[in-house]
């Protein structure tokens, strides 16, 4: 059990404005080519059920008080992964009068995972990480790890 997590993973996904190409690429963690589930890693429909917050999009106006809201609701310690670049805040949606910053970006995202959209793969190794920290933060090491390595 060397590079998996020792603990099941409750994973709580926030929409915050995307064009949905992230959430496409999240979709094919629950498939067989990367199942998650085999991890003991699963998508909960309740934030207090989560141990890991995603984020996806440029962080729309109509989202800042529901994603604060299911923030609060996460218990500690959480880990809040920014995926795509409009997460990221560099993403097309960049700039634009309708968005924010990134949805990472205003909720404080620790892991940040790059591309348009990012491959399974990468959104995976992010949830990797999220999963080492947590393993480390329940050994009372600190829980701050930044980014996955962009696609070459």
């Amino acid at each position: 059990m060397s590079d998996r997590f020792q603990h099941s993973l409750g994973i709580r996904h926030l929409v915050c404005g995307s064009c949905n190409g992230c959430e496409h690429e999240m979709n094919a963690l629950s498939g067989p080519d990367y199942d998650i589930t085999e991890d003991g890693w699963d998508l909960v429909a309740s934030p207090r059920h989560a141990d890991v917050v995603t984020v996806t999009g440029p962080m729309t106006n109509a989202m800042r008080i529901p994603a604060g809201r299911t923030l609060e609701a996460v218990p500690e310690p959480k880990i809040i992964i920014a995926i795509g670049d409009c997460a990221m805040g560099c993403g097309v949606f960049a700039g634009s009068t309708g968005a924010g910053m990134g949805a990472g970006v205003e909720l404080g995202a620790e892991i940040c995972v790059p591309g348009c959209p990012p491959t399974p793969a990468m959104i995976k190794a992010g949830l990797l990480r999220a999963a080492h920290c947590l393993d480390a933060h329940v050994d009372h090491a600190p829980v701050r790890e930044r980014a996955v390595e962009p696609r070459t």
